[in-house]
């Protein structure tokens, strides 16, 4: 029987750092950049701690990678730090209670264990529990069996959470990896679990922050009351496309080489300024990890400086980028506020049309009313002329045919059946006429003569056609 073999040790999978390379890394992992987004958001948030103001929950999201984790850390600990020292008598206080959302095991989020989470950090793993049992009974307190809910809810827990919350001082809940609480089951919504954390902080006057990634929009707007309660910061990346974010983006790269500990090609990293914004698609967290895996590696190596080449070993690919940036511009889409929403809020609010101006309409004065028969001045000052208004009469049978006075020239011409629209006669500004106005000439003196045609006697009443014999 051959020997057992040698049993063979494992190969290292990291070599240790010298005492004093493992310093300096950690305290470049632990240095954070304060930049404009990160500081926007920072103030924004501590205002909501500080007077909520109605709120019932802050939904804190941006792209992946953007800082949101690092934010909230510094957050927690300013909170806690200036709050060590305990009241009489009291526990020490925790206004900032951070915890990781966990995905669940199940089809639903698991309330319970959010429960039992919260209740280790606050260093309470137990809760008192009284019961009154009646000895002669049979023991029915105990129930087994019992059909879980949906978010596997446990109200005991829930109670004993709540009660610590209020011994803790504790003035905000801050849930990270928050998108893992839209994990709902068969029948459940998404509403169901605002209500929940709603609910919780009625009863402990606590606030409830949620961070997470663009996928907490679906937390937007479910309801009318859920809107109302709810504050959303966003926690934007830097844009290309902007001026002013493409030079806030360098002075972060600069501030976070200058932190480097090693040699570093200051000027020709910072000439391909452009490629570092590439590989992180302008998030300063994904900027930061990136540079703490190059600067890792060159410890391991030995080396003491770092170069363009190091750095771009270390980059994320254009897949992985190509993914991140697709995500990051889908969410900024869907809180995209168009002109035409805001339109149409305008129309449900029955505001009527949106302004183009802010002026009101100037005002023209309506012109006057001059009397009939008097024509409007010119340009030129002349005073209006008086011109005689036609009217027409209503065509009314009559039994005998009108007669026309003959003019002097002019031979005595029948009146025409129909009656005809007459022509004014214009009389030049100015100018005098002989014959006065109210005497003017009729329309027949400027017609051409016609035949004189046998006057037709009007038929009477009553009376007949008469009849013709046929010709021939």
């Amino acid at each position: 029987m051959a020997p057992p073999r040698a049993r063979q040790e494992a190969p290292a999978l990291s070599v240790h750092l010298a005492p004093s390379a493992r310093r300096r890394l950690t305290h470049f992992k632990e240095f954070a950049v304060s930049h404009p987004l990160l500081q926007r958001a920072d103030a924004t948030l501590m205002q909501a701690i500080r007077e909520p103001a109605g709120f019932t929950h802050v939904l804190v999201y941006g792209p992946s990678g953007v800082g949101k984790s690092t934010m909230i850390r510094q957050i927690a600990t300013r909170l806690n730090t200036a709050a060590l020292k305990p009241p009489p008598g009291g526990k020490v206080p925790v206004p900032a209670l951070l915890l990781e959302t966990r995905p669940p095991d199940t089809h639903a989020f698991h309330r319970a264990d959010y429960y039992r989470t919260a209740l280790k950090v606050l260093g309470e793993p137990f809760f008192e529990r009284r019961v009154l049992v009646d000895i002669e009974a049979e023991a029915t307190w105990e129930k087994r069996g019992r059909k879980p809910t949906r978010f596997q809810d446990a109200p005991e827990l829930r109670h004993a959470l709540e009660d610590a919350l209020r011994r803790y001082g504790v003035r905000a809940v801050i849930l990270d990896e928050a998108q893992h609480l839209m994990k709902v089951g068969t029948g459940a919504k998404l509403l169901d679990q605002l209500d929940w954390i709603k609910s919780m902080t009625n009863v402990t006057e606590v606030l409830h922050i949620l961070l997470g990634t663009y996928d907490l929009l679906a937390f937007r707007n479910l309801s009318g009351q859920a809107s109302r309660r709810s504050l959303d910061i966003h926690f934007a990346r830097y844009q290309f496309q902007q001026e002013q974010d493409r030079r806030d983006f360098q002075a972060v790269l600069l501030t976070l080489l200058k932190q480097v500990p090693l040699a570093v090609e200051l000027d020709t990293l910072m000439q391909h300024w452009s490629y570092f914004y590439e590989r992180s698609i302008g998030c300063v967290g994904v900027l930061k990890d990136w540079l703490v895996r190059a600067v890792a590696t060159a410890f391991h190596d030995g080396s003491d400086t770092l170069t363009l080449t190091r750095v771009q070993d270390h980059a994320l690919s254009e897949a992985q980028c190509e993914r991140m940036a697709i995500e990051a511009t889908e969410g900024e889409q869907a809180l995209c506020y168009t002109e035409q929403r805001r339109e149409h809020l305008w129309s449900l609010l029955h505001m009527g049309q949106m302004p183009t101006s802010t002026a009101p309409p100037a005002r023209v004065p309506a012109p006057a009313r001059r009397p009939r028969g008097v024509a409007a001045a010119d340009a030129a000052g002349t005073p209006p002329v008086a011109t005689l208004a036609t009217r027409r009469k209503r065509a009314t049978k009559s039994a005998t045919p009108p007669v026309s006075e003959p003019s002097p020239s002019l031979p005595a011409a029948p009146a025409l059946p129909k009656t005809r629209t007459r022509k004014k006669a214009v009389v030049p500004s100015g100018a005098t006429s002989d014959v006065p106005l109210a005497e003017a000439a009729p329309a027949e003196a400027y017609l051409h003569p016609q035949p004189a045609a046998p006057a037709k006697r009007p038929r009477r009443v009553g009376e007949r056609h008469p009849v013709r014999d046929a010709v021939g």
